[in-house]
């Protein structure tokens, strides 16, 4: 990414980084596509180890995909995150691309929680919520 451009969007702070990369603690939205896409990248600006390439994720907007996902976020997290109340919180879930693309995945059990306000973010593990790591996007006949 230009760096000029990555200077332009708000970072968003992940305090402990994310589960399994402790040290991408700062990352952007970049939208994927036009502004009808329901995708964004969620992309490390502290770059990878020995110039690797910068961590990148697909995200979306679970609600898009997945109307009635109600996750309940802990309150450690709520609390790490200075959650008021739910209209703080931005969800994200990570998105798994796969081919065919209509075999495309999300995970559920663990939802990016951002607080609005502040940008900083966190991965939530749902407990036993009944959610799965790899829930299909698109339903399947």
């Amino acid at each position: 990414m230009n760096p000029d451009v990555a200077a332009e969007l708000p970072e968003l702070h992940f305090a402990g980084g994310l589960p399994g990369f402790p040290d991408a603690c700062r990352f952007v939205l970049v939208r994927l596509g036009d502004e009808l896409s329901p995708f964004s990248v969620l992309r490390s600006v502290d770059g990878g180890p020995d110039n690797a390439p910068a961590l990148e994720f697909i995200v979306t907007h679970p609600g898009l995909f997945f109307p009635d996902y109600e996750p309940e976020i802990d309150d450690d997290t709520a609390g790490r995150l200075d959650l008021q109340s739910a209209d703080d919180a931005l969800l994200l879930v990570i998105v798994t691309v796969t081919d065919p693309v209509s075999a495309s995945t999300a995970n559920l059990l663990g939802p990016i929680v951002v607080n609005r306000h502040t940008r900083a973010a966190a991965q939530a593990v749902l407990g036993n919520s009944g959610y799965a790591t790899r829930e299909a996007l698109v339903p399947t006949a």
